[in-house]
């Protein structure tokens, strides 16, 4: 009998490629399984398919990024898309799934990462901050880096992960390829010239490498990808509409059924729905009255032309102030008191302010003339909000639920409203709502069911 064919040990799987095979193979029936399994053992077996491991680290491109909401997890993926795109080898990890052994190794690297609460790296990103941060970090000589951070200007440690990566790896003797980009919550603003400038960087420098070998992306027909996102948001039908508090309740919370019918949006335990407000039309008429400007008025700003009404409405925040916007106006306004709240020594009371006051607030205490172009130009842009999702797929089928807080409260100035709450609280039975799916795969139920979870709901106060 012939010796049997001496066989290559199977590295273990790492655990994104461990969640991302869950993903693909949930709902697949035993002949599916099975023709899936061929088609993998196809893939590995062409001509050219190698581990990533083999690839020469010269001719490739690293990004990581450490993400609590998304955005730098959006932000790196799109780059990863579009270096894969102009032909580049590149690979794609989250901070927690990074060999930090290879760090020594990394000739290119670009770390996308956010900052949370008063300075800290995001979940996922903490074990490998403090590696780098620590004595155990290795000497980087050979390595080119570029660091894009995420943050919140009202908070005091603004993008402090990302200036203590960039800060650290200069330090290690790796070489800046360009300088950091410090992303506010208007964060397309900043990260799309650096995410520019960082592919024509990799282009440049991956330019002589050899190519990587490359396999055809897994996608099983079962799982169709969906045309939907933050982008492009599904026009999704509100189905139901309940208000769940009575009416002397000082709280007023909704349960809203969303349709995914057609969309292919799919979702877990996890995950949330995020939605694209509209301002309250009140709130868009006393900003408007308390600026002394015509909302018929058209006016262009960053390549776009609306009225001003429809900038209000649509397109820009007036219901969260920032730090930047804030100084902008203590400037234009001539106000001791704000200038004295932008001080080091007044961070808790400039972040009880930006906590309880919103744009017409702030007019109406402190007046000041703004022309449109300028106003439109220092407000953010209007984000999306994201809500935790309050249904299950496998139980709903096609459909989302919520459960949302409407903000809803008399100031001193008038009513103020909450941008998403109010938006989705005016939304009737039959109306739309501009949706997409917010992955969270840091935050799952353990896949065996017998382990013991503890749930902690502080939100509605309904869980």
């Amino acid at each position: 009998m012939p010796p049997a064919p001496a066989t290559l040990p199977v590295p273990p799987l790492p655990e994104d490629k461990v969640d991302l095979l869950a993903r693909l193979t949930d709902g697949l029936d035993a002949p599916g399984l099975w023709w899936l399994s061929g088609y993998a053992a196809g893939l590995a077996a062409r001509p050219g398919a190698r581990p990533a491991a083999a690839v020469d680290a010269a001719a490739r491109l690293t990004i990581v990024f450490g993400s609590q909401t998304g955005n730098a997890k959006r932000l790196a993926e799109q780059l990863a898309r579009q270096a894969e795109g102009s032909g580049l080898g590149v690979r794609l990890l989250r901070a927690d799934a990074y060999p930090l052994r290879e760090l020594a190794t990394e000739k290119l690297l670009y770390v996308v990462i956010s900052t949370q609460g008063d300075g800290d790296p995001p979940d996922d990103a903490r074990g490998f901050v403090e590696h780098l941060l620590g004595k155990r970090a290795p000497a980087l000589p050979g390595l080119k880096f570029a660091v894009l951070g995420l943050g919140d200007s009202s908070y005091p440690q603004f993008n402090a992960t990302g200036r203590q990566v960039d800060a650290r790896l200069h330090e290690l003797g790796a070489q800046r390829l360009f300088a950091r980009g410090e992303a506010d919550l208007d964060v397309d603003s900043v990260a799309t010239p650096w995410l520019s400038q960082a592919l024509d960087a990799a282009k440049e420098q991956l330019r002589t490498a050899a190519p990587l070998a490359t396999v055809t992306p897994l996608r099983p027909a079962a799982l169709p990808a969906s045309p939907w996102s933050r982008e492009t948001p599904f026009a999704a039908e509100v189905l139901a509409h309940q208000r769940l508090t009575g009416r002397s309740s000082r709280k007023d919370v909704r349960h809203v059924e969303l349709s995914l019918e057609g969309s292919g949006l799919v979702y877990q335990p996890g995950d949330a729905l995020g939605v694209w407000p509209q301002n309250p039309p009140a709130l868009v008429d006393a900003v408007l009255a308390e600026l002394r400007l015509d909302g018929e008025t058209r006016v262009g700003s960053g390549g776009q032309d609306h009225s001003l009404r429809d900038w209000f409405g649509r397109h820009r925040e007036l219901t969260r102030l920032s730090r930047p916007f804030l100084q902008a106006h203590a400037a234009r306004s001539g106000s001791t008191e704000l200038q004295r709240l932008l001080q080091p020594d007044g961070a808790a009371a400039l972040s009880a302010l930006l906590a309880s006051h919103q744009l017409v607030d702030l007019l109406q205490a402190w007046p000041a003339a703004w022309p449109a172009e300028e106003l439109l130009a220092a407000l953010r842009p209007l984000a999306p909000r994201l809500y935790s999702i309050a249904s299950a797929q496998s139980a709903v089928g096609p459909e989302a639920h919520l459960t949302v807080d409407h903000v809803d409260y008399v100031a001193p100035g008038g009513r103020r409203w909450g941008a998403a709450s109010h938006f989705i609280a005016s939304a009737a039975e039959g109306a739309t709502l501009p949706v997409f799916i917010e992955a969270n795969d840091r935050f799952r139920l353990p896949r065996d069911g017998a382990r013991y979870i503890v749930m902690i709901g502080p939100g509605t106060g309904v869980a």
